[in-house]
C-alpha cells in the first residue's frame, strides 16, 4: 500500500477504539518504553498527543520519568524545533490543533539522546507513515548517529510501505502495546 492509503486506513482504525481502549494501549506502550530503555536523566524529544487524531497519550512520560523533555514546535520557517518542557502552563494548542510549548529553551537535534516519534503506521524496515508533512524526517536527519529513534504505535508493523521516498528516515525501534520491535 502507499502512504496515502495507509494514512486513511490507520486514522479510521484509531477512531474505532473507545477512549478506554486508547488509554489502555497508551499505558502499555508507556510501561514497555519506560522499562526497556534507560530514559532517566536523558535528553528526550517527545510529542504531545493530538486529541482529534487519537494519538498515544505521552503525558505519563513527562509526569513519571526524571529526564529533560523537549517538545516539538513548528517554527516560522516550517521547521521542527524542540523546546524544553518545564510546566503544563507553557502548553497551548496551536492553530494546527497541536499542543505546543509557548516558551522555553531550545535544543539542537544533535544533543538529543532519544526521539519518541509519532506515527500512524510503520513497516517491518522501520519506515513510518506520519501525517504527510515531512517535518520529522527533516528533523531526524539532523540528529546525531547515537540518538535512538523510537516510534510509538498502537499497531504492529505492516509488511511494506510501497512509496518510500529517499528523504524518509527509518526508526531504530517501535514500541507497541505488546512488544518492542527492533529494525
Amino acid at each position: 500500500m502507499i502512504k496515502q492509503e495507509i494514512r486513511k486506513k490507520y486514522k479510521a482504525l484509531r477512531k474505532e477504539f473507545a477512549v478506554e481502549e486508547l488509554e489502555k494501549r497508551s499505558l502499555a506502550i508507556f510501561e514497555l518504553t519506560k522499562n526497556t530503555f534507560g530514559l532517566e536523566g536523558k535528553k528526550i524529544s517527545v510529542f504531545l498527543p493530538i486529541e482529534r487524531f487519537a494519538e498515544i497519550n505521552t503525558w505519563p512520560f513527562l509526569n513519571e520519568i526524571n529526564a529533560d523533555f523537549y517538545l516539538p514546535v513548528i517554527n516560522g520557517e516550517n521547521e521542527l524545533v524542540h523546546i524544553k518542557y518545564e510546566e503544563a502552563k507553557q502548553i497551548e494548542v496551536s492553530s494546527w490543533g497541536i499542543p505546543e510549548p509557548t516558551y522555553g529553551d531550545t535544543i539542537a537535534p544533535s544533543e538529543l539522546d532519544f526521539v519518541l516519534v509519532p506515527l500512524l503506521a510503520i513497516d517491518k524496515k522501520g519506515f513510518r507513515v506520519g501525517y504527510g508533512k515531512g517535518f520529522y524526517d527533516q528533523f531526524l536527519s539532523n540528529c546525531s548517529s547515537s540518538c535512538q529513534f523510537i516510534g510509538l504505535s498502537y499497531f504492529d508493523p505492516i509488511e511494506k510501505i510501497d512509496d518510500i521516498h529517499e528523504a524518509d528516515i527509518p526508526l531504530h525501534t517501535c514500541v507497541t502495546p505488546k512488544r518492542i520491535v527492533q529494525f
